[in-house]
C-alpha cells in the first residue's frame, strides 16, 4: 500500500454521503457495521482473536475489509464458499478501493493491491499437457485438440477461463500437482501459469482464498502463500469446523490409485508394469469392499489389500531408483497414498473417526466402489496449535451470520470456542467476542410459522410426513404466490415432493439445473418456487419480493449416520443431544432462515413445518435460533400477512 493512514478513520468512511456513500450505489449507513469494523480494527491492533456473529444486513465483508485495507497492513481473507468470493471481487472491493481512495486522496491504482489465491489443481501443467500429447491419456482427441488451442491463446492457464467443459476426472490429467513438480529443472517454470498466479497474489495488500487453500498453506508449513506480518480473517467461519476435518483426514478411492498409477506410468518406463498391477490389485480391493468389511485390523482387509500395498511398494521404489528427477519427485505421492491406506487397517487415532462410504458414479449403468475416509474429530487442538500459530504476528478474525447460538442479547460463542480451542486465551492471546446487534425490523416485516397440524417425521413415517409436507407447502405457497424457497432436510424428501408437489406456479428442484443457474431462475422468474436440500440453506441471496416465503421442512439436526457426529455424541454421553446435536441443528436453521431477509424493505414469512418444535423441550432452544419474529401457528394469520403485502 502506497498511502498508510496512522488512525484508520472508520467512521468517515461509512458516514452518510461519505465515500462509500458516493462509491457503492444504493449504500447506506449501519451502525452495526461500523461497531464491527472497528471491533476487527481492534483485534488487528491487539493481535488478538475476534469471534464475530454478524446478523444477515450487516454488510460484515464491507466491516473487516475496511478495517483490514485501513490498517495498512497485509491481510489474508478466507472464505469457504465460490459465492462470497466472486462478492467480495464485484460487489465489495472495488468500490471499497474508490472510497478509500477519495478519503485519504491518492489515485486508485496507487491504493491497495488485492487477489485471489486458488489451489494449483485449478492450473493447467505445461510439462503434463506435453506429456498427455506425447504419451496419450484418457482424453480424447477432440479434448486434446481444444486444450491445445487453448493453451496457445490463455493468459492465465486457470481452468475457470475454459471455454468448454472439462469434466473432473480428465482435467486432472493435466492439471498442476505439487506431488510430481520438480520447478528447478522444469523447463516450462519461466511461463508456469500456477507460479505467475502464486506470485502475483503473493504480492497483494489482500489475499482471498478458501477454507481448504487455507489449511493446506498451514500444513505446508506456509510454502503456498506468505503467513508472516498478515492479519487473518475466516468468513463463513461456521463452516471451518466442518472443513478442517475433512481436510485432516483422508481419502482412498479407487480413482486416487489409478491417478497415481497412470503418473508414476508417465513419468517411468520402469515403473509402468508396476503400477498397472497396482491399479489391477486396486479394481479387485474396492470391488471387494463392496461386499462390507470391518476396520481397524489388518486382518479385517479384503483379500486383495496384501496385494494393493505390495505393488505400491514395487511402484515407488522403481520410481525411486529412476534417473530421473521427475521420476522421483512422484515417490513421495506415492508414499503418500500406501499411508493413508495403512491407516485404515492400523490401530484407528482416537483424534480420528473411520468409515467405508459409498461412492459416486455420473454413469448410472456402472455400480460406483466404495472409497475409505476418515476424519479429524478433535478440531480443537488442531486450530489452537496449528492453525492460530501461523498468524502469531497478527490479528484472527472469525466471522459468520451464524457463529453463536441463540438470538438477541443471549447469543452464546461457547460451542465454536469448545470446537476451536479458544476457551480462555489460547497462546496467551486475548479472545473478544462481537454479538452484533439485528439490523432487520422482523417484528414489522417478518413472521414464523410453526406447524402444530400434521404428524411428527419418525423413521417409519419418512414418506407420509415429506406428503404431508408437501400438502402444507402447497397452501403456503398459494397465499404467498409463489416468490417460494422451500428447504428440505434429506434427497429423498425432495424426490417425494418432486412427485406430490404441485403449485399452481413454477417449480424447479434441485438437480434440474446447476445451483447458480436455478437461483437465478428463482430470482428472474415471477412467482417462481425453487426447491432443494443443503445445497440452497446457505449462499442463496435473493433480495426483494421474489423469496417472500422460505419453507423448512423439520428441524435440521445432523444425520445419526454421519460419523463424526456419531463419535463426538459417544463422547458427550448424556449430554450428547445438548453439546453436539442441538447447536448444529441451531446454525442449519439460522443459515436457512437468513434466506428470507436480504435487505431491509424485504418482507416476508418462515414457515417451520416440523411439529416436535411446538410439542418438544427442545422447540424452545431451536426458536431462539431464529430471527426475533412474531410466532403463529395459524394458517389464517399467514394468509392476512400476506394480503397486507403490497407486493403480492
Amino acid at each position: 500500500m502506497s498511502k498508510r493512514p496512522a488512525k484508520p478513520p472508520l467512521g468517515d468512511l461509512f458516514a452518510p454521503g461519505g465515500p462509500l456513500a458516493s462509491a457503492k450505489p444504493g449504500y447506506r449507513e449501519r451502525p452495526q457495521q461500523v461497531d464491527l469494523a472497528r471491533a476487527v480494527a481492534r483485534a488487528f491492533g491487539e493481535k488478538g482473536v475476534l469471534l464475530a456473529d454478524a446478523p444477515t444486513g450487516t454488510g460484515k465483508s464491507l466491516s473487516y475489509l475496511a478495517a483490514a485495507v485501513l490498517s495498512g497492513e497485509k491481510v489474508v481473507v478466507s472464505t469457504a464458499t465460490l459465492a462470497l468470493q466472486h462478492q467480495l471481487l464485484s460487489e465489495d472491493i472495488p468500490p471499497l478501493k474508490a472510497a478509500v481512495s477519495q478519503l485519504l486522496g491518492y489515485p486508485e491504482d496507487e491504493g491497495f493491491s488485492y487477489a485471489v489465491m486458488k489451489g494449483r489443481s485449478n492450473f493447467l501443467c505445461g510439462l503434463r499437457h506435453e506429456d498427455s500429447l506425447r504419451q496419450g491419456s484418457i482424453l480424447d482427441g477432440d479434448l486434446l485438440m481444444g486444450l491445445d488451442r487453448w493453451v496457445a491463446e490463455t493468459e492465465t492457464g486457470d481452468r475457470e477461463d475454459l471455454p468448454f467443459p472439462v469434466p473432473v476426472g480428465t482435467w486432472m490429467e493435466v492439471a498442476s500437482d505439487g506431488e510430481d513438480c520438480a520447478p528447478k529443472a522444469c523447463r516450462f517454470r519461466d511461463g508456469c501459469f500456477y507460479y505467475a498466479h502464486r506470485d502475483r497474489a503473493a504480492e497483494a495488500d489482500l489475499v482471498i482464498v478458501n477454507h481448504a487453500l487455507l489449511l493446506a498453506n498451514v500444513a505446508a508449513d506456509g510454502n503456498i502463500f506468505e503467513t508472516e506480518g498478515r492479519h487473518l480473517v475466516i468468513d463463513e467461519a461456521h463452516r471451518l469446523e466442518d472443513v478442517m476435518s475433512d481436510a485432516l483426514g483422508a481419502r482412498v478411492s479407487y480413482g486416487r490409485v489409478r491417478y497415481v498409477a497412470r503418473q508414476a506410468t508417465k513419468k517411468s518406463e520402469g515403473a509402468a508394469d508396476h503400477a498397472d498391477r497396482a491399479e489391477m490389485a486396486a479394481e479387485a480391493f474396492f470391488g471387494e469392499l463392496r461386499e462390507g468389511g470391518e476396520l481397524g485390523r489388518e486382518r479385517h482387509a479384503p483379500p486383495s489389500y496384501k496385494t494393493l500395498l505390495d505393488a505400491l511398494d514395487s511402484t515407488k521404489r522403481t520410481l525411486a531408483a529412476d534417473p530421473k528427477e521427475e521420476a522421483n519427485n512422484l515417490t513421495g505421492m506415492v508414499g503418500r497414498l500406501r499411508r493413508d491406506l495403512v491407516s485404515f487397517y492400523a490401530e484407528p487415532e482416537e483424534t480420528h473417526v473411520y468409515a467405508i462410504v459409498p461412492g459416486r458414479s455420473r454413469d448410472p449403468l456402472r455400480k460406483p466402489y466404495p472409497e475409505l475416509r476418515s476424519w479429524l474429530v478433535d478440531t480443537a487442538e488442531a486450530f489452537r496449535e496449528w492453525v492460530l500459530p501461523t498468524f502469531e504476528d497478527g490479528g484472527v478474525v472469525l466471522a459468520s451470520a451464524t457463529l453463536a447460538n441463540g438470538s438477541g442479547g443471549g447469543r452464546s460463542f461457547s460451542y465454536a470456542r469448545q470446537r476451536l480451542g479458544l476457551e480462555g486465551d489460547p497462546g496467551g492471546r486475548r479472545v473478544a467476542e462481537h454479538a452484533g446487534d439485528e439490523v432487520f425490523d422482523y417484528g414489522e416485516r417478518c413472521l414464523l410459522y410453526v406447524e402444530e397440524g400434521i404428524g411428527e417425521p419418525t423413521l417409519g413415517t419418512a414418506d407420509a410426513y415429506a406428503e404431508a409436507c408437501a400438502r402444507r407447502a402447497e397452501e403456503l405457497v398459494g397465499m404467498s404466490r409463489g416468490r417460494a424457497l422451500i428447504l428440505l432436510s434429506t434427497s429423498r424428501a425432495v424426490r417425494a415432493f418432486r412427485e406430490s408437489f404441485r403449485p399452481q406456479y413454477p417449480v424447479k428442484f434441485q438437480g434440474d439445473d446447476a445451483p447458480g443457474r436455478l437461483v437465478r431462475w428463482l430470482k428472474e422468474t415471477d412467482g417462481a418456487v425453487l426447491v432443494g436440500t443443503r445445497t440452497f440453506w446457505e449462499g442463496v441471496d435473493v433480495p426483494g419480493p421474489s423469496v417472500s416465503l422460505v419453507v423448512i421442512d423439520r428441524a435440521p439436526f445432523p444425520p445419526p449416520g454421519d460419523p463424526v457426529v456419531a463419535k463426538l455424541c459417544k463422547r458427550a454421553g448424556k449430554g450428547w443431544f445438548r453439546e453436539v446435536s442441538l447447536p448444529r441443528a441451531q446454525v442449519a436453521l439460522r443459515q436457512g432462515a437468513g434466506r428470507l431477509m436480504r435487505r431491509p424493505d424485504d418482507r416476508g414469512v418462515v414457515a417451520l413445518l416440523d411439529p416436535r418444535i411446538r410439542a418438544r423441550g427442545w422447540g424452545k432452544s431451536v426458536l431462539k435460533a431464529m430471527p426475533p419474529a412474531p410466532v403463529t401457528g395459524s394458517l389464517e394469520e399467514v394468509r392476512r400477512f400476506f394480503a397486507a403485502d403490497g407486493d403480492a
